[in-house]
């Protein structure tokens, strides 16, 4: 968890950087437009005033127009982004720059402040250190090409250079506290999302903590009742027989024998149930999966449920399962169980069997009142009963959890939807023949 916690903030962290370096770009991008645009119409406007038509002027003009335009439109900084581009845009700005003060008087041409916004452009990309290097170098190379056009007047020798340097300073630190600012905005942003998705998931395991505490609850009162009924009649039963045993009739007494064995067969598969689930949450369940006729399990299933009167199978020339036997006719037993629970009495409950080229998949229909959507996947929780819509039916609620334990553990999967014509309909796939591994053993589950 704490390793996708912090690949989830490193994938925040670089996504947070590539959004602010393309809207500093973007924002440099319009800068040099309206740049453009100024300069353009401060020079066109001064024609035949200060200065005569220039054709490298407005060829230079022309241009930088393009250029700045290009960048807007295209927008490359989105594909080429990285220092090497920075510098390449930085480089073709000065170069720009410089020629159009070439053009427009060398030396004595008021635009020399442009370098000003280059340094400006510089200051919103790099840190402190680089802008000042940037500025002093610009400064250099800006002394060095006017001393080729005749030299700087010596009033401006030193302000134009020392300007240029004292702007990268303090347009350096003031673009480095804004960086610092906005990285610890991002911080704590990302701080703030990361605690809120924990607090998500923390109050989604004390929710899921909270349903299971009740659940529990409410199975030891199920168990209890469970535990105490069968063994009050067993006890019963058996009372009865050691004070009267010698004056009931024999049907009688045998009717008695058959309702404590019932009793008794009852409490075993409670019993069962409650070391099933223990083994399952110590994964040491083991499976002996072997290729097994699908009529097999049928016929134990019906047994095993006492529902062989209600059954309608339907094998659909299915000839072969790969399955652990006993696994497999205790869920359609659990399956079949309900379906009869949930039921009117007499009701007759479909079981087919279908194979694909991937799948061999069964499914119990019954004609009871079907199973709310909301509740499709939490009916295979621990401890959960299904509702008829009235009262909640017998039973442990260790059934469809358990039988969903077992069919995952052969590789397959189970859901219940609705059936065609109303009640619910149980469905679990299990992999043909060949792909399970002959022998396994169940992963542990646990909350």
């Amino acid at each position: 968890m704490e390793v996708g916690s912090a690949l989830a903030a490193g994938g925040f962290a670089r996504r947070t950087q590539a959004a602010e370096t393309f809207g500093t770009e973007r924002t440099i991008a319009l800068i040099r437009v309206a740049v453009v645009a100024v300069v353009a119409a401060v020079y066109l406007s001064s024609i035949g005033i200060q200065r005569s038509f220039g054709s490298l002027a407005l060829g230079i003009l022309a241009l930088s127009a393009v250029y700045s335009l290009w960048v807007v439109l295209a927008r490359p900084y989105e594909s080429q982004i990285g220092a090497r581009f920075r510098a390449a845009s930085v480089m073709a700005d000065f170069a720009l720059i410089s020629l159009w003060t070439h053009a427009t008087g060398g030396p004595e041409s008021e635009f020399w402040t442009l370098y000003l916004i280059v340094v400006i452009a510089v200051a919103l990309r790099l840190d402190l250190v680089e802008t000042l290097g940037a500025a002093l170098a610009m400064a250099m190379v800006y002394v060095a090409m006017m001393s080729v056009l005749g030299g700087l007047p010596a009033s401006s020798l030193l302000a134009r250079p020392s300007l240029m340097v004292i702007t990268g300073f303090a347009v350096g630190v003031l673009a480095g506290q804004r960086r610092a600012h906005e990285q610890e905005k991002t911080a704590l942003e990302r701080l703030a999302e990361e605690r809120f998705r924990a607090l998500e998931e923390e109050q989604e395991i004390v929710a899921r903590l909270r349903e299971l505490d009740v659940a529990k609850t409410e199975f030891v009162a199920v168990a209890s009742h469970e535990f105490r009924s069968p063994l009050s009649t067993i006890i019963g039963v058996l009372g009865t027989l050691r004070r009267h045993g010698q004056l009931i009739e024999p049907e009688v007494r045998d009717e008695l024998l058959e309702g404590a064995e019932a009793q008794a067969m009852r409490l075993s598969r409670l019993v069962e149930d409650l070391l099933t689930v223990s083994r399952i949450e110590a994964g040491s369940l083991p499976l002996d999966v072997q290729p097994v006729h699908p009529e097999r399990l049928v016929l134990e299933a019906g047994r095993a449920s006492r529902t062989s009167d209600v059954v309608r199978p339907q094998l659909n020339g299915v000839h072969r399962v790969s399955c652990d036997a006993d696994k497999i006719v205790r869920v359609l037993s659990n399956l079949l169980d309900n379906a009869r629970k949930y039921s009117p009495p007499g009701s007759p409950v479909e079981l087919s069997v279908l194979e694909d080229e991937a799948v061999v998949r069964f499914s119990v229909r019954d004609s009871g009142p079907g199973v709310p959507h909301e509740e499709r996947e939490r009916v295979f929780d621990r401890f959960r009963r299904l509702v008829d819509g009235r009262e909640p039916a017998g039973g442990s609620g260790l059934g469809l959890y358990i039988s969903k334990c077992l069919v995952e553990a052969h590789g397959g999967t189970i859901r219940v939807d609705e059936a065609v014509g109303g009640g619910a309909e149980f469905v679990f796939e299990l992999p043909v023949p060949g792909a399970v591994p002959r022998s396994k053993t169940l992963v542990g589950r646990r909350v």
